[in-house]
């Protein structure tokens, strides 16, 4: 309990912090730019909380701005394959780098050892950050509510993606 309230104020001064440095330079438009092309994304996820479970991930984005995210994230005693439906508003475009802010919600499978499977759900929000002169690397979290079964609550989502597409 403790670890959250020491990480959560970090992390929203560095939101704060990006959001203010990239404001002077920004405009904000219906769709992706032309000149960067993100359909189908694989790449690494962690989720932490009390502890952190971490592991593959994968993503696609239609032209309408709705996407679909899959993975397999995996802790000792413990996998659970979240899927879930992204939506994003807006994309920002600045002098150097490619914003996409998006929500998102979906289901977890999950897989406990010695112990019975259960169904959990996750509701989230976030940011995709791609520097234009990568435009085929991108990294974001997300900030959101999560249940596996055994509990729930906040965590931290981290994500690098490499875009095949």
């Amino acid at each position: 309990m403790k670890h959250r309230k020491y990480l959560l104020k970090p992390c929203v001064l560095l939101f704060l912090f990006v959001c203010a440095s990239v404001a002077p330079s920004v405009y904000a438009q219906g769709g992706p730019p032309g000149d960067i092309e993100q359909t189908v994304g694989v790449g690494l996820k962690v989720l932490a909380r009390d502890g952190s479970i971490a592991g593959f991930n994968a993503r696609y984005w239609s032209e309408q701005n709705f996407g679909f995210e899959g993975g397999l994230l995996l802790k000792s005693h413990w996998k659970t394959i979240p899927i879930s439906g992204l939506y994003t508003l807006t994309h920002v475009d600045t002098d150097s780098m490619y914003i996409r802010p998006y929500v998102g919600g979906g289901i977890n499978m999950n897989f406990f050892e010695g112990t019975d499977n259960k169904i959990g759900g996750q509701g989230f929000g976030g940011a995709e950050f791609t520097v234009k002169s990568f435009p085929k690397l991108s990294f974001g979290g997300d900030l959101g509510v999560h249940s596996f079964g055994h509990g729930s609550g906040f965590m931290i989502g981290i994500n690098v993606l490499y875009y095949l597409k």
